[in-house]
């Protein structure tokens, strides 16, 4: 029977430890750095019926957020909590771009943006646009978005229910979803704010 001498067994114990506390760390700092730069050019139409250019996350920080109006709870859930975090910014809110960028252009029409997102807060800019388009903007952000069966125009939308903080040269710095507070939302923004 073979005999390890105990020394090299601890040794390489050891060395097995460290080489798996190096990858923790390395996939910890893979998952916490930022997503990369948003370089995919696009136009979509504001609630206000003017162009939206994507040369507009230039410049300032942007909370970028995917859904539909006619969303019965996740939506209405995280838009309150934006409203939350864009009235605790106070002047600070005008310094940041607040998009909602619709999943559900057959019904979120400008006016319909318009109307419900008013109930909210005056910095949130609705977005829609063609259906490609905006297909292709959420595969850049990696979000799904998948029509439920339903009735006529009453159907239901499953999607990704994540909202996107973007740095001033428009590079996705975190994200955050519904469970967050507003503080803690509020803090990640000061951050991006203050980053040169």
């Amino acid at each position: 029977m073979a005999v390890f001498p105990r020394r090299k067994y601890l040794i390489g114990s050891a060395a097995f430890l460290v080489f798996a506390g190096l990858g923790l760390w390395a996939l910890f700092l893979f998952m916490h750095k930022p997503i990369g730069l948003i370089d995919r050019p696009f136009k979509l139409t504001d609630a206000e019926g003017r162009v939206f250019d994507s040369k507009e996350l230039q410049g300032k920080p942007s909370l970028v957020y995917f859904g539909f109006t006619h969303c019965p709870d996740i939506c209405p859930t995280t838009l309150f909590l934006l409203a939350q975090v864009l009235k605790k910014l106070g002047p600070g809110a005008s310094r940041i771009n607040a998009l909602f960028i619709t999943v559900d252009p057959d019904r979120d029409t400008p006016e319909q943006l318009k109307t419900s997102l008013a109930a909210y807060d005056p910095h949130l800019r609705g977005l829609t646009g063609d259906p490609a388009q905006l297909a292709s903007i959420r595969d850049i952000y990696g979000i799904d978005a998948n029509i439920l069966p339903g009735t006529g125009k009453n159907y239901n939308i499953d999607h990704t229910d994540t909202v996107f903080i973007l740095d001033k040269e428009g590079r996705v710095q975190s994200s955050f979803d519904l469970h967050a507070s507003s503080d803690e939302v509020v803090a990640l923004l000061e951050t991006v704010m203050q980053a040169r």
